[in-house]
């Protein structure tokens, strides 16, 4: 079922005079919205951020691999009139609070006030991945989405086997605008031939939303979370859905690698649609390093948690302390249609400090920075600024760290 946001509505509702007042139906939405707020500060010192919900998976990422995943019972809020099952022991039971073993990922069921629908939801307790000196980000780990609508992308733990879905798109936002597309029209897709095995693909699409002031959606991949809903909610919200870094830093950056390619789109528009003949869209690539609560900080005050930087601030928080980026990607000067074949470009830019801030490995010890590896087919993707068309392939990321 897809959704489309009231806002949307809102808006289109406006080219019609006549109304009509009914009895309200039964909702027949059936979403976790959220997890409790008193399980989640009671349970705040094991986890190093706030669970990120997507569309039917939800994922708590725990504060280190020695905590016992064996016994938890998480309890979540949904969506008005909605409530959520699981299966134990072939009985349907409550969902909401019971305990379960989270050393595999537990199926949980919402079902919609209507009872016309219902949605499955995988549920894990993930432990942080491990960092080495050589972090390398490949791309190869990818899958479609449950709805089996757009690719979506994870690491896999060298320790377990299990997937860190440390990766997030705006490819679910996307999805609110379009219906019945393929999967390589979304703006963040896969590729086979990448620099070194698979690759990734980001093209800046058109989104037709014009009355909302989002006309395109950047192809973009980044660490942290995406919130769909939000990103439907007008820009302002848009720029608040991306939660961009996680807390990962568990040794000093000093450099970002990796290879790529890009054309931009002949034509740039602002976010009223208007082409702006002067302007060129570029790409970016860029590591930023900034300072979050720490967990003696959290430990001596229960209210602080981990404050995500997002799409407004994400260039120009004074949290920030290092950042690596690449100034002016080099652009093909062929078609777009010829970029496929072109030589990748190597890079490497160094971690450089910010706001007159020095890495401290004393705070990094204490679990005290995030880190967010960004790549958007537009620079000016996230306020809706950029060129349809405007394509950027990226492989064999890597943050090389201090031995």
């Amino acid at each position: 079922m897809k959704l489309i946001h009231p806002l949307l509505i809102a808006a289109l509702s406006l080219s019609t005079l006549n109304s009509c007042i009914q009895d309200e139906p039964l909702n027949a939405e059936c979403d976790i919205t959220g997890v409790d707020e008193t399980w989640l500060q009671e349970h705040r010192s094991i986890l190093s951020t706030d669970p990120n919900i997507e569309n039917q998976r939800v994922t708590f990422t725990l504060a280190n691999r020695n905590i016992d995943r064996s016994a938890f019972d998480p309890k979540f809020t949904l969506t008005p009139g909605a409530h959520i099952t699981a299966n134990v022991d072939g009985q349907e039971v409550d969902g909401n609070g019971i305990m379960r073993d989270f050393n595999t990922p537990q199926t949980y069921t919402t079902h919609s006030q209507d009872g016309a629908w219902k949605k499955d939801y995988e549920v894990m307790f993930s432990y942080p991945p491990i960092i080495t000196e050589e972090w390398n980000l490949g791309f190869e780990n990818f899958e479609l989405d449950p709805s089996h609508r757009f690719y979506e992308w994870f690491e896999m733990d060298a320790a377990t086997g299990e997937r860190n879905n440390i990766w997030s798109s705006g490819n679910p936002g996307y999805d609110l605008t379009r219906d019945n597309i393929g999967i390589q029209e979304y703006p963040t897709v896969a590729i086979d031939e990448g620099f070194q095995g698979k690759g990734l693909k980001l093209t800046t699409r058109a989104t037709g939303w014009n009355l909302m002031k989002m006309p395109i959606a950047a192809g973009n991949l980044f660490i942290g979370t995406f919130n769909a809903n939000k990103a439907a909610m007008g820009q302002t919200q848009a720029l608040q859905a991306t939660q961009f870094g996680l807390p990962l830093v568990t040794k000093k950056p000093l450099r970002m690698e990796g290879y790529y390619k890009y054309k931009a789109g002949e034509k740039f528009t602002n976010a009223n649609f208007k082409v702006q003949p002067t302007l060129h869209d570029t790409a970016d690539i860029y590591a930023v390093v900034y300072e979050i609560a720490s967990k003696s900080e959290m430990e001596a005050d229960p209210t602080k948690k981990f404050v995500a930087l997002n799409g407004k601030d994400v260039l120009t928080s004074n949290r920030i302390v290092l950042i690596a980026r690449i100034d002016k990607p080099i652009e093909f000067q062929g078609s777009i249609e010829d970029l496929e074949a072109s030589e990748w470009i190597h890079f490497s830019e160094e971690f450089k400090p910010m706001n007159g801030k020095e890495f401290s490995l004393e705070r990094m010890a204490d679990n005290g920075y995030a880190i967010a590896v960004v790549m958007t087919s537009s620079r000016e993707g996230a306020y809706f600024k950029g060129a349809v068309g405007s394509t950027l392939y990226v492989d064999e990321i890597k943050i090389i760290n201090e031995q």
